[in-house]
């Protein structure tokens, strides 16, 4: 047994932690705040909640498939409520865009703004779903050790397919043309990091 330290108290901290003492280790996680949680942290001020950073929750089977392997399930922990509508955008130059929390009425919104733009919305969906599908069971979990672990054909053919490659500013812009739900399509990117 040794002794692991773990600086941070985020997702990825404490989920470190837990497989670090799982394994049998003396794991001590520090943290600089005054609470656990990282960006999903939120604070109380005169009455209202403000969420530290999280607006929505991504990618769930990564989640339960944590807790699995604690024989756990997330369902044990908390419970996922829809929010309705499931969010709106504001604009400088038109009415808010009420984003609604089933598919079919997501397609009915993008209809209405911009012709045609139901069926490019599944297209999108799609290829998007299938983008996640090769990551999730072929790319995200390998070392990383060197490049020849993705060099694989049903990757590079996918890859190559869906545009992967293409910044997705342009691939957004090959779909849609209204900027309203263009703005849409983009806005999960500010959460990986690009431009607002």
């Amino acid at each position: 047994m040794s002794n692991v330290h773990i600086i941070g108290s985020g997702y990825s901290g404490l989920a470190a932690a837990c497989f670090s003492a799982q394994q049998g280790h003396r794991t001590v996680v520090f943290e600089k705040n005054s609470s656990t949680g990282g960006r999903s942290r939120h604070f109380t001020e005169q009455g209202f909640m403000y969420d530290m950073g999280p607006s929505w929750y991504w990618m769930p089977d990564i989640f339960e498939s944590f807790f699995n392997q604690f024989g756990k399930s997330a369902s044990d922990y908390y419970t996922l409520v829809k929010t309705k509508p499931a969010f709106q955008i504001f604009f400088s130059n038109s009415e808010p865009l009420q984003v609604p929390n089933e598919l079919e009425d997501i397609y009915e919104v993008f209809e209405k703004i911009e012709k045609g733009s139901a069926d490019k919305l599944k297209k999108f969906l799609k290829e998007g779903e299938y983008k996640y599908k090769v990551a999730m069971d072929q790319l995200i979990y390998k070392p990383a050790l060197s490049w020849g672990e993705y060099a694989r054909y049903d990757v590079i053919k996918g890859a190559l397919q869906t545009h992967i490659f293409k910044s997705m500013s342009s691939y957004v812009r090959s779909f849609f043309k209204d900027e309203r739900l263009i703005a849409l399509m983009e806005f999960p990117v500010l959460f990986l990091g690009a431009m607002p």
